[in-house]
């Protein structure tokens, strides 16, 4: 009896070690999905950001980042990072929160 609730004791307590490899499998995975749009810096490029790695930032949903793109394609490229704020919707706060996390190339 007692090598059984050891063995179960063992078990319960290896539990959380078991699911470590599938978190940081996933973790990799998500690194791996990028695109180019993000840098070696780890900002996201506005010229070839996708709509996904555009809703990644702070206060741009779905429709901004529409915006955005729509910006980019009638507008050609942005020549600056504070063109941006010519978007409709965005504003110099969502600018401000965003500066440090995008680039323009």
């Amino acid at each position: 009896m007692k090598r059984l609730t050891l063995a179960y004791a063992v078990l319960l307590a290896a539990l959380p070690l078991l699911g470590q490899p599938v978190l940081a499998a996933e973790k990799v995975a998500t690194q791996t999905v990028t695109s180019s749009a993000v840098s070696k810096t780890g900002k996201i490029n506005l010229n070839t950001a996708s709509m996904d790695e555009l809703t990644a930032l702070k206060g741009i949903g779905e429709k901004k980042a529409q915006s955005i793109i729509d910006y980019r394609e009638k507008q050609g490229k942005f020549s600056s990072v504070d063109q941006l704020a010519d978007v409709s919707g965005i504003g110099p706060a969502t600018l401000e929160a965003n500066r440090d996390m995008i680039i323009v190339k």
